[in-house]
């Protein structure tokens, strides 16, 4: 049985460049089976991309309208990519309550220095010369304080909020080949990702293994590293399949390159989600 879902899916909701009936169309004439839309949040706010709090109920309403057109053919679940933001931004189900989303996924985009008398916020999910403008301003050009700062942020997002997903779990590799910013054989980097796994192992949510960055051309293999999946496969994490797709040509991008990346970190099972919860399904 071959199963095909994407969960990570953005629209022109957001920054996506689809709207969400094109999307579900690409998808159902392509054999999805499961097909779930997470506009990013950083709910009750906005930083730019994400979909403004006022578009949540038009959101969902078109979902739903989506839900009963393809019932019985596909299967689609609505959920947000929410930010962690603190104290403005959370990937809890409490901040999403009234909505009764289907899934969240829980993304660290933005990293911050407590230590900084100004611009003390940066993102690490952006181009090149921002990203070390970023860097420059927020952490003085402290690239390691910056690496461990972000994994610091999403093990403290593990801690404190109720999630499914993790998104693009080691998001900082993204440009880490122009702006040399760690080597993943450095010990103090290692210590970072065995940290982070033992806590998405205590918080029991699926990681994703997802294309986006191969797919707009920022990286050339998946997040997570195959070294950080062989650290998850140790603390029996489940994985799942995700495109991050903005538009509908890379919505099942990669997905072949994703099994090949779980299968040499030792996994032989992924997971995909369904309105009735999680199901396991061989690679």
């Amino acid at each position: 049985m071959n199963i095909l879902a994407n969960y990570h899916t953005h629209s022109t909701f957001c920054d996506g460049n689809n709207s969400l009936q094109e999307i579900a169309k690409f998808a159902y004439e392509n054999g999805v089976n499961y097909l779930g839309f997470s506009s990013h949040s950083a709910y009750p706010a906005t930083t730019g991309c994400e979909m403004h709090p006022e578009k949540f109920s038009q959101y969902r309403e078109d979902i739903f309208q989506l839900k009963s057109q393809y019932k019985d053919k596909m299967e689609i679940l609505f959920g947000f990519e929410a930010d962690f933001l603190p104290p403005l931004s959370f990937p809890d189900y409490s901040y999403y309550e009234k909505h009764n989303p289907d899934y969240l996924i829980g993304s660290v985009h933005f990293v911050w220095n407590q230590d900084a008398i100004e611009n003390g916020t940066m993102t690490v999910d952006d181009e090149t010369g921002k990203v070390q403008e970023g860097l420059e301003k927020v952490f003085a050009g402290d690239k390691k304080k910056m690496v461990q700062t972000y994994f610091a942020h999403q093990r403290e997002m593990l801690k404190s909020c109720d999630f499914d997903i993790i998104g693009h779990i080691d998001l900082v590799r993204k440009r880490n080949k122009p702006l040399n910013l760690f080597s993943e054989d450095d010990s103090w980097y290692k210590k970072e990702l065995l940290a982070t796994a033992k806590e998405i192992a205590k918080a029991g949510v699926v990681v994703e293994i997802n294309t986006g960055g191969m797919a707009r051309g920022a990286t050339t293999s998946p997040y997570p590293s195959v070294d950080f999946l062989k650290i998850l496969r140790k603390f029996d994490v489940p994985i799942v399949f995700s495109s991050d797709a903005h538009s509908v040509e890379n919505l099942l991008y990669g997905f072949d390159v994703a099994a090949n990346h779980a299968k040499l970190a030792g996994y032989s099972e992924r997971q995909y989600l369904t309105l009735d919860g999680w199901k396991t399904l061989n690679i």
